[in-house]
């Protein structure tokens, strides 16, 4: 993932007066006889089954499938590492993949994604820049997908069109080893290459698109975030059948390609549709000179009633219809057809028929022990907050927490006493009254964060630790290496090379003695801590400690903080890692520091959070361990934990609420626990559970839990029947 600039582009639209829709639209419906559709294929991917997030941080119940529409075929064969998802990279990404438009934009960082106006819903992608965010063999994102035969037997010789909508980034010759192949000369072969093919019959296929990202290459294709793109298929005579191929290759750390509402036919045909909350938009192609005679109007049905006033604008090579029912508002996730008649210029009366269904109005995200809405008004839809805002969680009526305003975004908060199980799925329907007055009802499917709870064998009496602060550790390396956990962790047990960080400054082994972790290579402002932030986050970034290092430079570190942390409650707690680029924080002890993984992000990226949460079941001082790491460029940490009220304390800051952490503890070691479950794996209606120690199982995750009879591991258990829960130790 990066972050990077560039500019946008704007759009024009020009309107017919909504009189001279309504005057001529009669004639559709009583002076012309024949009615057809000429289009022949359409696919928006809307009735694809998504499923949760998978490697990806943010959580999703139905948000991503790896599986393409009926009759496609996709082809990963060439990805690097297939077929291994410890080595294939971030899992959604592996390849083609389709994925809810939303979730992609906010799992990605957003980054221009968002532009992508013209994709609704579900959206196919191949997104290099995402896959790279994680281990992968070496080599280039090279993956295709084909669509269903087409049948286009009606169809004269040449008068076929390709449409589909586009959001389009390039990037090239930046990505080299060890992730990346070289030429002999070592230098940067990556171009993000995506290209078209057409098949008919089954004959050889003929390309008809390629862009890539080279910027003087004849092909060359600039950042379009938002397209329609329209080809003629040159489509020859008597053809019965076509395949399209669409490919994405060449592509290392890079960008994206996503396509939505892809449509073959004969102009004119209506090509896709656009919904709002109050409104749809219908566009209807017009190419190689075939039209829509707009001065005979359009009429436009919505599930089966006529619709009136219908508004008409021309855009590009669209005719656009569109009709708002405002002040009434669509059910969230409701689905509706649409219906247009209208009259191409060869005097043709024509039809098409497409579905959209209505958007959610609120996004949901929850902690273990809390879940919170967010709904932000928008042109066609404000919300009247001060009328009540209703909770209903999994069918039982809670009331929120709080209820609060910011700007245009309204945000309900319902804190409760249980704790969500690890992953468990839920759905918080809520109900709210829009500006306007009408109530709205909007059901929103979530998943529970996962959590860890800290064994209690790894803790130690309350006031057991001495010395406040951390001890840090920092290796830097002359050469490149990748940026994973695994190459950080060798790194800094001195098996990819020589020290050259300043160490100077450091005591014994090593070490530099420190309070908390804010830093930034050159002790510029990152993350929250700054000196500029509001009291009491307006803390100084100090310098990366052995930074720069010996040679000047301010590239490939690997760094450690131990300590030990005082947790004086039992409960769940919310930690954050800011981090540019990745990191891992686990708890265990001096000897075993990584017994326990609590939250990690095993890639590159910008400085960005990521929060995780575990469970102390008895307090006590526990040691703790943060290991990050960065590449090349930007480089910064913080680790901090969140409060109840959602402030932020630094880990061994002086914010209020936060953990105390010091340097060493008064007393032994405790022992490492002995048993833990290694893998989980499914097959059929049978779960195999492997381990070492002592497998016990509880029907509720918080106990009482009792050694299971007679197991040995691998232990099977059959995945129907009663919930249960396992530990080992």
């Amino acid at each position: 993932m990066k972050t990077k600039m560039w500019n946008g582009q704007q759009r024009a639209a020009a309107r017919l007066p909504y009189g001279l829709a309504l005057a001529t639209a009669a004639a559709l419906l009583c002076g012309l006889n024949q009615v057809q559709a000429q289009r022949v294929f359409l696919e928006n991917f809307e009735e694809l089954s998504l499923g949760p997030n998978v490697e990806e941080i943010l959580a999703g119940a139905h948000v991503w499938t790896h599986t393409p529409p009926a009759g496609w075929v996709q082809d990963d064969s060439k990805m690097p590492g297939v077929g291994d998802p410890a080595k294939n990279g971030i899992t959604e990404w592996a390849g083609w993949s389709f994925a809810n438009k939303a979730w992609w934009v906010q799992a990605a960082a957003d980054q221009r994604r968002s532009e992508f106006a013209l994709g609704e819903g579900t959206v196919m992608i191949a997104d290099p820049d995402e896959w790279d965010d994680a281990t992968h063999t070496q080599g280039l994102f090279d993956a295709t997908i084909t669509t269903r035969a087409i049948g286009i037997t009606n169809s004269p010789a040449n008068s076929l069109v390709l449409v589909y909508d586009s959001s389009w980034r390039p990037e090239s010759l930046d990505d080299g080893e060890p992730n990346f192949p070289v030429d002999a000369d070592g230098n940067k072969i990556n171009d993000q290459t995506g290209y078209i093919t057409a098949a008919y019959d089954g004959a050889a296929a003929t390309e008809i698109q390629r862009w890539d990202s080279v910027s003087d290459s004849p092909n060359f294709h600039d950042h379009l975030p938002n397209e329609s793109v329209v080809i003629a298929l040159n489509n020859p005579a008597g053809a019965k059948s076509l395949v399209l191929k669409i490919g994405m290759e060449k592509a290392a750390n890079d960008w994206w390609w996503a396509l939505d509402n892809i449509a073959v036919g004969t102009p004119p045909f209506a090509s896709g549709i656009a919904a709002d909350g109050v409104s749809f938009t219908v566009r209807i192609v017009e190419a190689l000179g075939k039209g829509v005679d707009q001065t005979k109007g359009v009429v436009a049905e919505l599930d089966g009633t006529a619709v009136t006033p219908i508004q008409l604008s021309q855009e590009g090579s669209y005719v656009l219809v569109k009709y708002s029912q405002a002040p009434a508002v669509f059910a969230p996730g409701s689905r509706h057809t649409v219906k247009v008649k209208y009259t191409s210029k060869e005097g043709t009366a024509l039809e098409d028929t497409l579905e959209f269904t209505a958007p959610g109005y609120t996004s949901v995200t929850a902690t273990p022990t809390s879940v919170t809405a967010t709904i932000t008004d928008a042109a066609w839809l404000t919300v009247a907050e001060t009328k009540g805002i209703k909770f209903d969680l999994d069918g039982t009526a809670v009331t929120p927490s709080s209820v609060t305003r910011a700007d245009t975004v309204v945000t309900a908060r319902y804190s409760q006493t249980n704790i969500f199980v690890p992953l468990s799925s839920h759905t918080l329907t809520v109900t709210f009254t829009t500006g306007a007055g009408a109530q709205v009802v909007d059901p929103v499917a979530f998943v529970a964060p996962d959590y860890v709870t800290v064994p209690a064998s790894l803790g130690t009496a309350a006031g057991t630790g001495a010395q406040p602060g951390m001890r840090w550790r920092t290796h830097q390396l002359a050469t490149a290496r990748g940026t994973t956990i695994a190459e950080a962790e060798q790194e800094l047990s001195g098996k990819l090379g020589d020290n050259i960080a300043d160490v100077s400054g450091a005591g014994p082994n090593g070490y530099f003695a420190i309070d908390y972790v804010n830093f930034e290579q050159a002790a510029a402002e990152a993350g929250h801590f700054k000196a500029s932030g509001d009291a009491p986050e307006n803390v100084d970034d100090l310098n990366i400690p052995g930074i720069p290092g010996t040679t000047s430079s301010d590239d490939n570190i690997a760094a450690e903080a131990l300590t030990f942390i005082d947790f004086a409650q039992t409960g769940i707690y919310t930690m954050v890692v800011n981090s540019d680029d990745g990191f891992q924080v686990s708890a265990g002890t001096t000897n075993a520091p990584t017994q326990v993984i609590l939250g990690k992000l095993d890639g590159g990226r910008g400085a960005s959070d990521t929060e995780f949460y575990f469970k102390i079941d008895k307090a006590g001082v526990y040691f703790f361990r943060l290991l990050w790491f960065e590449g090349s460029g930007g480089a910064s940490v913080e680790w901090f934990t969140v409060n109840a009220d959602g402030s932020r304390a630094l880990v061994g800051g002086t914010q209020p609420g936060a953990l105390k952490a010091f340097r060493t503890r008064t007393v032994a070691e405790p022992s490492v626990p002995t048993g833990g479950v290694s893998s989980i794996s499914a097959s059929g209606t049978n779960v195999t559970i492997n381990y070492t120690g002592v497998l016990k199982s509880a029907a509720t995750i918080t106990g009482p839990f009792q050694p299971v009879a007679g197991a040995t591991s691998p232990y099977s258990t059959a995945s129907t029947g009663a919930q249960q829960f396992f530990i080992a130790e």
